[in-house]
Formats: C-alpha cells, sequence, structure tokens
C-alpha cells in the first residue's frame, strides 16, 4: 500500500515539474499592472475578474471529474485488481498517460471543442491514480479533501490579496525543493522503510505544495492581467495538481497519524 501511495505522488509531482514551472515570458511587475487597471478603468477590472472566475470554475470542475472518476472505479473494484500490479510501472503508466493528455489539453486551443475531450481525458486518468487513496476508508478521504480545499481556498486568498509579486518571484526556489521532494517521493517507492525519505515527501511536499498554490495563483492573475488570448483550462492546471498533492500528502498524514493513536 505505501508503494502505491508512493507512486501516486510521484505520478503527481511529475506533472507538476513538467507544467509549474512556467514563467512569464516578457514579465511586467504589479506595480506597473496596478497602474494599467488604473487607466483600463472598469472594464478592464470586469475582464479581469471574469477570467479569474472562469479559472476557478474550471479548477472546481476538474477535481469534481477526478473525485467522481476515482469513487466510481473504486466502487467497480479496480482497488483490487491494482493491488496485483507492479506499483512502479503502474505509476510510469500513468505518468505517461497523464503527460499525453495533459501536452494535448495544453497544445489544443481554448476555442477548439477536442480540447474539452482532451482536458475531460485528462482528469479522468488522475482520478485512476487516485484509486487506491479508497482503501484508507471513506470518512478519512472526506476528512482530507474538506482539509484540502481549506489549504489551498485559504492560500490561494492570501496570494490574490497580496499587493506584490513575492510568490510568482519564488519560482526558481521552489523548483529547487521540488527536485528533492521527487527524489525523496521516487527514493520511498525504492526504499519503502526509510523514514527519512517519507518525512521529506511527505511534510516537506505538503509545505512545497503550499507555496505553489501560492506561486501558481499569482500566475493566474498575471496571465489574467497580461494575456491577449487567456486560456482558463491552461492557466488552472498548476493550481490543479498543487491541490492532487496535497490532498495525497494529507490522506497520507491523518492514516499515519490514526494508525499511531490505534
Amino acid at each position: 500500500m505505501t508503494q502505491v501511495m508512493g507512486g501516486a505522488a510521484a505520478l503527481g509531482l511529475g506533472g507538476l515539474c513538467a507544467w509549474g514551472l512556467r514563467q512569464p515570458a516578457s514579465y511586467v511587475p504589479a506595480s506597473s499592472r496596478s497602474t494599467m487597471a488604473q487607466f483600463g478603468g472598469k472594464a478592464y477590472a470586469e475582464r479581469v475578474r471574469w477570467r479569474v472566475g472562469k479559472t476557478y470554475a474550471y479548477l472546481t470542475a476538474g477535481l469534481a471529474m477526478t473525485g467522481a472518476t476515482a469513487v466510481f472505479a473504486f466502487s467497480r473494484g479496480l482497488h483490487l485488481r491494482m493491488m496485483n500490479m507492479n506499483p512502479i510501472a503502474m505509476a510510469i503508466g500513468g505518468f505517461l498517460g497523464i503527460m499525453v493528455m495533459g501536452g494535448m489539453t495544453r497544445a489544443t486551443p481554448y476555442e477548439n471543442p477536442a480540447k474539452l475531450a482532451y482536458w475531460s481525458a485528462f482528469n479522468g486518468l488522475v482520478g485512476l491514480t487516485l484509486v487506491p487513496v479508497g482503501m484508507y476508508g471513506g470518512a478519512l478521504v472526506s476528512q482530507a479533501a474538506m482539509i484540502t480545499a481549506c489549504i489551498v481556498g485559504s492560500l490561494s486568498a492570501v496570494a490574490a490579496c497580496s499587493p506584490g509579486d513575492q510568490f510568482l518571484n519564488m519560482g526558481p526556489m521552489l523548483g529547487c525543493g521540488l527536485g528533492v521532494v521527487i527524489a525523496a517521493s521516487f527514493g520511498s517507492m525504492f526504499f519503502p522503510g526509510s523514514s527519512l525519505l517519507m518525512n521529506v515527501s511527505l511534510y516537506g511536499g505538503l509545505g512545497l505544495f503550499g507555496l505553489y498554490v501560492c506561486h501558481d495563483t499569482q500566475k493566474v492573475l498575471y496571465h489574467a492581467q497580461m494575456d491577449n488570448h487567456f486560456d482558463p483550462i491552461n492557466n488552472q492546471i498548476g493550481i490543479y495538481m498543487d491541490s492532487i498533492n496535497i490532498f495525497i500528502r494529507i490522506v497520507q498524514i491523518l492514516a499515519m497519524n490514526g494508525g499511531r493513536r490505534k
């Protein structure tokens, strides 16, 4: 079970590694964007609010789609078949599938209806990788989902209300931390008895992805303000992957603490 969860965590980490470090090509600081907003007037503010709202609507729908896929697959007994599969092969196969669907989602223009199909397949594949989480029990998973929603919502609000680009500028430092957490996550798959690797992957990863929520929130705000052609589906992927990684770690931490109390 630990190996399966380690594979799921590594899968999410790999996805964020591929998508989470995209920086604006020509950076405009927050102070200059505030000036632009003043000159743009009410229409500019309404456009930014609409873009941000659309992004979070897709984020909510994507997470709901992922959860529904995981619940349906678990109810059909897919987790029992997964227990007999090689966790490393399953993680690698899932990673490749998600990368392909994610890449096709990003590459397809927002106006193309096929983008919704690719995006739905991407969310569904992520949901399939979360099927083993159901073995922890519905009560624990529901609690972890609520905690994740509180964490992501609170951090997004903090980042959105920040007057500067402190979190957006943290991309290179977060990338270094991400490399450490990726190494620890893959290491825990091969050395499941290492408490050090597990703690780095769980607690270090939880803190790291919390910061990534702030970083990706400010990145959404940046693109909502600066892009001529805004794509809300592409812009929500970073926060989506942050949420999945936080959820996985909350589940594992709650399961570990519950086991110790018993």
